[in-house]
């Protein structure tokens, strides 16, 4: 297994256009909107709305989502938390006192669909895998305990459908990375506590009340299966059978995918070494993106200027590898470095690709492999999302709020009084 990897988600109002263009100008206004933006955002459906990641990085505890529909200054708030793949289920754990409320909720009209009460201190306020995971459909969800020591791990591990809890109780110190489907595989990260930081990944069998025997390692490599890097991004099977993680070492200048089978008789895992360049630190400019058909994997880092293909159709053998790398023009490093929550996503044709770097949106032709067009090359984003017609763009940025812009055109404009005061990604857009 690669042996670099460190773990470091009201109806609208509808404005009149009279013939006075000072009388137009102050209706747009009123709704918190300029003129252009509101020609931008008037062309949204009705049905669009907006879930949005709000609150300072700073403080993952503070944040949650706000879901409204572009233009409209009512929104519902939603308690932030891991969101299943189909955006139907938030799973949240907050801690209290030495006790975690563990919170269901509904994602499209905000009930709360199940509350349980676990003793012990769990929380998915966090950037990483290590604390917090659920199967891809939310049917299961796993929590590390905080006070925990170097000598012994605890784990819950959740049933959200009927609430059974199973404690799990692991001499060393374990981390979580992931879940089977079926909710019958757990894994998880051994740390080896050398002054290197290895770890290694392990498979906890549910079933069994124990761990599997051998380590995963990566099928060309198995003969060191320690791991060290920083968990970055990652993208999972539409059925939930197969992880893509992205890892990075800035110590050593590496980053590579960590394909990972979660069902199946393959106890192995595939790394995919990834293209760097001179400065560790644009290594976090890494972005996944998966096809919507699940053959294609592309991992692009627009501060580098690079853009490579994954092959990942053969599932069974696990014969991951690069097929094709696009090279293009980088963004420029200039001010303070941005963290991305969803950097990049494919047009809903799956043509095109759009990622995030230092500055912009950078669009690729994945269909030709070759660079499109940038755009708002002098902004800074830290999410980025596309409409189900592929003809708008959203971009975030805590400190500039959200902007909107026409894929045609390359047109942007602000959404003005916002009901998101700081944006920092776009966990979905429901139609």
């Amino acid at each position: 297994m690669r042996n670099i990897r460190y773990i470091i988600m009201q109806q609208p109002r509808h404005i009149l256009f009279v013939p006075f263009l000072c009388l137009s100008l102050l209706l747009m206004s009123a709704c918190g909107l300029s003129s252009g933006t509101d020609a931008t955002i008037s062309n949204v459906a009705n049905s669009t709305h907006l879930y949005v990641l709000d609150g300072s990085i700073s403080s993952p505890q503070s944040q949650h989502f706000v879901v409204f529909h572009p233009g409209d200054t009512h929104a519902m708030s939603l308690p932030a938390g891991l969101m299943s793949q189909d955006h139907q289920r938030i799973y949240t754990a907050t801690p209290n006192n030495g006790q975690t409320t563990v919170l269901v909720t509904d994602a499209t009209t905000g009930r709360t669909i199940r509350s349980l009460t676990l003793s012990g201190t769990y929380s998915t306020a966090s950037y990483d895998y290590t604390n917090a995971v659920t199967s891809f459909d939310g049917h299961w969800l796993a929590l590390r305990e905080q006070q925990t020591t170097t000598t012994s791990s605890e784990f819950a591990f959740v049933n959200t459908l009927n609430g059974h809890v199973e404690n799990i109780t692991l001499q060393g110190q374990f981390d979580l990375d992931a879940i089977s489907p079926d909710g019958s595989r757990l894994y998880l990260l051994q740390q080896i506590n050398d002054a290197a930081g290895h770890y290694y990944v392990r498979l906890y069998q549910v079933n069994q009340h124990q761990l599997y025997p051998n380590v995963i390692a990566d099928k060309s490599d198995i003969n060191d299966p320690r791991m060290i890097g920083s968990g970055l991004t990652r993208q999972v099977a539409s059925d939930g059978t197969r992880d893509y993680t992205l890892y990075i070492d800035t110590r050593e200048n590496i980053a590579f995918v960590h394909a990972l089978p979660l069902t199946g008789n393959l106890y192995l895992a595939r790394c995919i070494d990834l293209p760097t360049g001179k400065s560790p630190a644009l290594l976090r400019y890494y972005t996944l993106a998966l096809s919507a058909d699940g053959s294609t994997l592309y991992a692009t880092n627009a501060a580098l200027g690079v853009s490579v293909a994954i092959s990942v159709a053969d599932t069974a053998a696990l014969n991951d590898d690069i097929i094709s790398t696009t090279k293009f023009t980088s963004t420029p490093v200039t001010g303070n470095m941005q963290t991305l929550d969803k950097g990049a996503v494919l047009s809903p044709n799956q043509s095109t690709l759009y990622v995030l770097g230092t500055h912009g949106i950078t669009a690729i032709d994945v269909s030709k492999g070759i660079f499109e067009q940038s755009y708002a090359p002098q902004q800074t984003f830290t999410g980025v999302a596309i409409s189900s017609d592929g003809r708008t763009l959203y971009a975030t940025q805590p400190q500039d709020g959200i902007t909107v812009i026409n894929v045609a055109s390359g047109q942007t404009q602000k959404i003005i009084h916002s009901p998101a005061h700081a944006p920092w990604g776009i966990e979905w857009i429901s139609q």
